[in-house]
């Protein structure tokens, strides 16, 4: 199977199981719902995340947002809810946060435009999310203009900053991993107040048969071994799949609310392709 049939199987399925999730609601044949609302989870409003969304450069709101393969839409409806109770969500092991926000830039001093972050956790160890739906499966070419190589502070000597040059000599040896994006976000977060404590968690979807797929397989071994070559290198790089970090919520929580809200993003996801 070609990566455009994966593609359009996952859009395909996803599109079905929105369908199924929310009787009533209009999508078009792009897969788009007529309305931001149809793609939304029940109990999750525009109103917990319009504010960040509208403030950021990425427009989700102006219609990619819509789609049922929106990773912004699948960041909204996982997360929404804690935006009035952030103490109370687990994320990457952590809990106790006392701000959530969506579409977070933190400016590498270099000028021109930050990578959006999905999420960002605030807390004694804050959580920076990068959040995937079906966006690994399109490689893209690395590209560091040559701005990064003004860089003379502390930042020069991390792991982070030597993929750079890496990216440049072997532009393809991440093939389905955005690691210049990562490492972006890094060198914007390394200018962060709390640099010490916080974690940049990658965090993407997978169909359920993902292990019958030799690109799924490959992703996950391309962010083991971008891991690996960090060696724990500020900010930490974490990993998980929502279906492993729903599960997690489900284990963790004894609360009615909580176990209905897994139960919600998992008839909306969890899909074979």
């Amino acid at each position: 199977m070609s990566m455009v049939q994966i593609l359009e199987r996952a859009k395909t399925h996803l599109l079905e199981a929105a369908i199924r999730a929310k009787p009533g609601a209009r999508f078009d044949a792009a897969g788009y719902a007529l309305k931001l609302a149809d793609n939304l989870v029940d109990e999750v409003s525009e109103d917990l995340f319009e504010a960040d969304f509208r403030a950021g450069a990425g427009r989700e709101l102006d219609g990619k947002m819509r789609a049922a393969h929106s990773s912004a839409a699948l960041v909204a409806n996982t997360f929404a809810r804690w935006r009035k109770s952030p103490s109370t969500l687990f994320l990457a092991n952590v809990t106790g946060f006392s701000n959530l926000r969506f579409e977070v830039t933190f400016p590498t001093g270099l000028g021109g435009k930050p990578p959006h972050l999905d999420l960002v956790a605030y807390g004694p160890a804050p959580i920076a999310v990068e959040s995937k739906c079906r966006e690994y499966l399109r490689p893209k070419v690395p590209v560091f203009s040559r701005s990064y190589d003004t860089i003379t502070d502390a930042r020069r000597d991390s792991p982070w900053f030597g993929l750079i040059d890496l990216l440049r000599r072997d532009p393809v040896r991440y093939r389905y991993l955005d690691v210049a994006q990562l490492v972006k976000h890094a060198l914007g977060l390394m200018r962060a107040p709390f640099i010490e404590d916080v974690t940049l968690l990658y965090l993407y979807w997978e169909p359920l048969n993902h292990a019958d797929f030799a690109e799924f397989q490959s992703h996950r071994k391309e962010i083991a071994s971008l891991q690996t070559m960090l060696n724990g290198a500020r900010p930490l790089l974490r990993s998980a799949t929502y279906a492993e970090m729903w599960e997690d919520w489900r284990k963790r929580s004894k609360e009615g609310c909580l176990q209905a809200h897994v139960d919600r993003l998992q008839d909306r996801y969890a899909v074979v392709i």
